[in-house]
């Protein structure tokens, strides 16, 4: 590669074409999704499926617990919701949990419920089969999962001795070698909501590397650590929070209202013309009555103090 090829490598265009983004494009991240999360495309009646294997990271964490913010509000039939990892997770101050707690101290239990936390589980995924969305596969993804499906994998992992005593075998599902993938399965219930209950472990081990030597390199070079995940900075801060829960509160239009108000000049009230007040006559000024002398200064001086007392 001579020199000249080398610095065209490095223009701007060059590696704004390569990565994919411009730099300076202005960004909204109100909706914003993480593209580090697979998300399970569905059809319009709500079925979706795919083949995955869960995968340790680097560090050899396998999942980790997340508490989420789930708040929607419906106000003059609009509806607005926040869905962020809350940076209570790890002890830290957040508004969302504040006012669950103010409203669950008060009594409104019902009130708290808007302002409440899930539970989440964290992994690392590799997509073997994604039949709505080929390009997935064979990419490692994080995968937010639902207590049900964490369920299910703790029950594969570690079977109950009843399971065991008739004939049960832990799965190994975190093994990419010697291991059993995951058949992810959404559907619509009979109550209209999306659920993954008929998702299951395949009861067959298998290898999805060819060696072991590339499935320790492709976990260590692709593979999320779910610790940073639960790092200060990977949360929202809580002035972020705050316009968030403004936004789902609709307090953000409250405050527009108020601004525009105070914007406006305040009305002039018209004052009503005053009748001008006949003047009396000049009075001729009359000259000054001699006053006696004074014949003692401590009368004078009582009378003073008399009256600043």
């Amino acid at each position: 590669m001579t020199n000249t090829t080398a610095a065209n490598a490095f223009d701007f265009n060059a590696l704004k074409e390569a990565v994919g983004a411009d730099p300076f494009a202005k960004q909204s991240n109100k909706f914003a999704k993480d593209e580090r999360f697979y998300t399970l495309s569905k059809d319009k009646e709500g079925n979706g499926a795919a083949l995955i294997r869960f995968l340790p990271d680097s560090e050899k964490r396998m999942i980790i617990q997340m508490n989420k913010i789930n708040t929607t509000i419906t106000k003059n039939g609009k509806k607005r919701f926040v869905s962020e990892y809350t940076p209570a997770t790890i002890g830290l101050p957040c508004p969302f949990q504040e006012k669950w707690q103010e409203l669950w101290n008060s009594g409104d239990k019902e009130g708290a419920k808007l302002y409440g936390r899930g539970i989440r589980y964290i992994t690392n995924i590799k997509v073997i089969k994604d039949p709505a969305n080929p390009e997935n596969e064979g990419k490692i993804f994080l995968y937010d999962m639902s207590g049900a499906i964490n369920s299910k994998l703790e029950k594969a992992l570690n079977p109950s001795e009843n399971d065991i005593a008739l004939g049960k075998t832990p799965k190994q599902l975190f093994n990419p070698i010697k291991g059993n993938s995951f058949r992810l399965v959404a559907q619509k219930g009979a109550n209209g909501q999306i659920n993954y209950d008929a998702s299951e472990v395949v009861p067959e081990e298998t290898s999805i590397y060819t060696t072991v030597e590339e499935a320790v390199n492709d976990i260590n070079n692709n593979t999320y650590k779910l610790s940073d995940l639960q790092k200060p900075e990977s949360f929202l801060s809580y002035d972020e929070l705050v316009k968030k829960m403004q936004y789902v509160t609709f307090a953000d239009q409250q405050e527009t209202v108020k601004s525009a108000q105070e914007a406006q000049p305040a009305p002039v009230t018209p004052v009503t013309p005053v009748t001008p007040v006949a003047q009396p006559a000049p009075v001729t000024p009359v000259a000054p009555v001699a006053q006696p002398a004074t014949t003692n200064a401590n009368d004078d001086l009582d009378a003073i103090l008399n009256g600043m007392i």
